[in-house]
């Protein structure tokens, strides 16, 4: 799986707020390349808040896990 992209961490420093993840499987249900996938659902989950004051890295880790091991679940 490709590491999530900077700006998300770049956002959640300068705003110093929390962050709520949410993990959607529809790329699974609907990849880009290649057919829809018939009779499969959508899911989308609404996970735990990401507190403010982590460092970028640290912030990034955490949002990566929480949404990958979720979408593992879900798929």
């Amino acid at each position: 799986r490709a590491p999530f992209k900077k700006g998300a961490s770049r956002i959640y420093e300068e705003l110093n707020i929390t962050c709520q993840p949410v993990a959607i499987n529809s790329g699974y249900v609907w990849p880009k390349k290649g057919k829809k996938k018939s009779n499969k659902k959508i899911t989308i989950s609404i996970l735990n808040p990401i507190n403010s004051g982590l460092t970028k890295n640290t912030f990034i880790e955490t949002l990566e896990k929480n949404i990958y091991t979720e979408l593992d679940l879900i798929n």
